[in-house]
């Protein structure tokens, strides 16, 4: 689902993210220069959080996105190009919103169900292609996906059927509504920095699910979108998590992107290849396939006490970094090109 603006988003590679957290992975007093580790989340974050939106409603770009944005966040979006809410506003999704850094997903083209599975192809496989033809990037590439919530005798495929046709247009499936629905299960703040504390106590995966949003005047609020969340307790949840992010707990960042890292770091290894007082060569691998997992991973590598900047170049991108404590902090692909960091006089 990673768009072009995705790209030059995830490709921070050599667009310095400092300051960095500590790597997580802690080094002792005897390592030696060369020595690497890989951090278990993107910069060195202690958790993982993402932020998800069902159903494509008007809310969703009225209030959520420009919180978001004015937070320096983004979330993933589920969207449903057959549904009259997306349909109303076609071009707001195609031509603006995407722009501001936000991730589509596939939650089928009208959230109706499906007959049978020609019929749940025509729904999944044009959803997809609707958000590849909307947001320029690599073809094919991974997309979130997110089952609708249908009445009973409405979704009439088995799980084989839904799982090969995953595979056919290359969707992940995000983790569980269960518990983690906005409204429906998370009704006051505390259980929602709840998710948040407890995905960073064990370093994992956490994640809150959202449909509307509460409108308020001066807009139109004689309706409001299904299961509207509270703007308070919206803006109170942003606020707790970039706290958590500018302590350098938090990762906030889309399904596919959290995904890709998370299966890359599974085989990930990094191997160096020369080391000397000036120079550091390494290279990053993962078994992982390589069309599909090309997320960058952050890397720390120890060097000579004596360095206190270096350029960090990995094929045609290189970056200059600051030293802190004898480690250079820094992002690179796992796709097994030469990682060169050099000292800067």
């Amino acid at each position: 689902m990673r768009h072009l603006l995705s790209k030059i988003r995830l490709f921070v590679l050599f667009v310095t993210f400092l300051p960095f957290c500590e790597p997580i992975q802690a080094q002792t007093d005897s390592s030696k220069p060369g020595q690497t580790t890989i951090a278990t989340w993107q910069d060195n974050h202690t958790a993982a959080f993402m932020l998800l939106f069902d159903d494509s409603w008007p809310s969703h770009f009225q209030v959520a996105i420009p919180a978001l944005i004015e937070r320096q966040m983004f979330g993933t979006f589920y969207l449903n190009p057959g549904k009259g809410e997306f349909t109303n506003y076609k071009n707001k999704w195609a031509t603006e919103i995407w722009k501001t850094g936000m991730v589509y997903g596939n939650h089928t083209m009208t959230h109706k169900g499906v007959k049978d599975f020609e019929d749940a192809k025509r729904e999944i496989g044009d959803c997809t292609q609707t958000i590849l033809d909307m947001v320029p990037g690599k073809n094919p590439r991974l997309i979130s996906w997110a089952m609708p919530g249908v009445g009973k005798g409405k979704w009439n495929i088995t799980k084989d059927q839904l799982n090969a046709l995953l595979k056919e247009f290359n969707l992940i499936n995000r983790p569980t509504f269960r518990d983690h629905g906005a409204v429906y299960h998370l009704k006051k703040i505390e259980h929602y920095t709840k998710l948040v504390d407890i995905a960073i106590q064990k370093s994992e995966l956490g994640y809150v699910i959202i449909h509307g949003l509460e409108r308020r005047a001066p807009m139109n609020t004689k309706w409001q979108d299904f299961w509207p969340m509270n703007q308070d307790l919206y803006y109170q949840l942003l606020d707790y998590m970039a706290s958590k992010r500018d302590a350098g707990q938090l990762w906030i960042t889309d399904h596919i992107s959290a995904h890709q890292y998370q299966t890359q770091l599974q085989t990930a290894k990094v191997q160096l290849l020369s080391n000397d007082s000036q120079q550091i060569k390494l290279k990053l691998t993962c078994d992982a396939d390589p069309q599909f997992y090309d997320h960058p991973m952050t890397l720390n590598t120890i060097v000579p006490a004596s360095w206190k900047t270096a350029t960090v170049k990995q094929g045609d991108r290189e970056t200059k970094i600051d030293i802190q404590n004898s480690k250079a902090i820094y992002h690179a692909l796992p796709d097994s090109s030469t990682i060169t960091l050099h000292e800067i006089d």
